[in-house]
């Protein structure tokens, strides 16, 4: 539910303006989610309880600021705006609060009073019977492709991308292995994030133009700095009686993406399927991120079968979530899940004798609604870490069998909720 800022607000706020922008002034509306949970964490080495905002950016606590006019004269046409905020950002350089790129370990012995506040979108829009043209720091149309199809709209208990315990140390590894932490093996090529999916999905700053719908299809094209171009298909429909989803991507990445790449393309899909009448539900979702290695890393490349080191240029990720969705109860509707999540060949500079790896997910949630506004969730998951060793000569695949063989996995338990103004 949206809240208005009127009145005297308004005012203040415009009354530095021109009297002719101010007499034009529009509403302005807050919105946004606050998302925190108790997240119980087991590495075979430690165990602990972290107190948490819950999912990684952008599913973590949001605040966002959105306006809209109508432009006189203008034929229908409109013009709006906004600006998100998210409160101990994940990406700051303090990493916040969320369990996205901080090892679990040492969120649990801090204290993130005060820590900082983010600003995560800054863009304004115009729109009209040509579509809509957004410029600024903003979601790009690939952001979030293979995650907002999934029918039941469980995002904040799990989604494709890897946003709880990717910082956190792997227990288990040789004292020679390079890929240390999960987000090591779950790199993308486009963005550099350790996440495993979803990797255009974040905020850049850019110009987005959102053509008008056709029969249900919604297509959208970007530009975004520094030579990203993207462009996304979603639709939503049914057939023989089943509510579908879809949505599909493409993204040129000729600027900014992970060290050792000069270009990246990635493409990413998801569909799904729910039976009204049932609740039951399910969604795929299938990435492949691959780029072009700088001359640094072909070098590396080039001298593989005299080292056994490897850079890896190629991420292949897929993601299954599968369950029921009904009124168990008179609170709101229960939806009780099953996930699972293979990625692989997200690795940055491979240890001695690696030739590939393979990060594995499986979880269960349960995420029960209290009307539209008021969730509370609990979600089990665990990472399972596999390197393939067969690079360079036996004494190099045994180095890099000794380093990853006794890889432990992470367990995960949550327990949260997310309140929705």
């Amino acid at each position: 539910m949206n809240k208005t800022i009127k009145g005297a607000c308004l005012v203040a706020a415009t009354a530095m303006l021109p009297l002719s922008q101010a007499a034009t002034a529009g509403e302005v509306n807050i919105s946004g989610w606050v998302n925190e949970s108790m997240l119980y964490f087991d590495d075979s080495a430690n165990a602990d309880i972290v107190a948490t905002q819950d999912n990684g950016t952008t599913l973590a606590t949001r605040i966002a600021f959105t306006g809209t006019q109508e432009l006189p004269n203008s034929g229908g046409m409109t013009a709006g705006f906004e600006i998100s905020m998210e409160p101990t950002n994940g990406l700051a350089a303090s990493n916040g609060t969320t369990p996205l790129l901080t090892d679990l370990n040492t969120l649990a012995d801090g204290n993130s009073f005060g820590t900082d506040i983010g600003l995560l979108g800054s863009n304004l829009f115009i729109a009209g019977g040509f579509g809509k043209v957004t410029l600024g720091t903003q979601t790009m149309p690939t952001d979030n492709i293979a995650v907002l199809s999934d029918p039941s709209m469980t995002l904040w208990s799990g989604v494709s991308p890897v946003f709880r315990g990717g910082g956190t140390v792997i227990q288990g590894l040789g004292a020679g292995a390079v890929n240390t932490t999960w987000a090591s093996n779950l790199l993308c090529q486009t963005s550099g994030l350790g996440i495993g999916f979803d990797c255009n999905g974040v905020y850049r700053t850019g110009i987005r133009y959102d053509l008008p719908a056709f029969a249900g299809v919604k297509v959208a094209v970007g530009y975004a700095n520094d030579d990203i171009y993207d462009v996304s298909l979603n639709h939503a429909g049914s057939i023989a009686g089943l509510n579908t989803t879809l949505g599909m991507g493409f993204a040129i990445n000729q600027g900014v993406g992970r060290a050792g790449i000069q270009e990246s393309k990635v493409f990413q899909v998801q569909g799904g399927l729910m039976d009204p009448g049932t609740g039951i539900f399910g969604s795929i979702a299938y990435m492949n991120d691959d780029g072009d290695l700088d001359a640094a890393s072909l070098a590396v490349n080039a001298q593989i079968a005299a080292t056994g080191v490897e850079v890896s240029d190629e991420t292949e990720s897929y993601f299954i979530k599968a369950g029921i969705k009904r009124d168990f109860n008179t609170l709101g509707p229960t939806v009780l899940s099953f996930k699972y999540g293979n990625y692989k060949g997200g690795f940055g500079a491979g240890d001695v004798g690696m030739s590939d790896v393979e990060v594995d997910r499986i979880g269960f949630e349960i995420v029960q609604y209290f009307g539209a506004g008021f969730q509370i969730y609990g979600t089990w998951e665990q990472l399972d870490l596999d390197a393939e060793c067969e690079n360079g000569s036996a004494a190099n695949q045994a180095t890099c069998a000794t380093n990853y063989d006794g890889a432990e996995e992470l367990d995960m338990f949550a327990l949260g909720a997310t309140y929705f103004f």
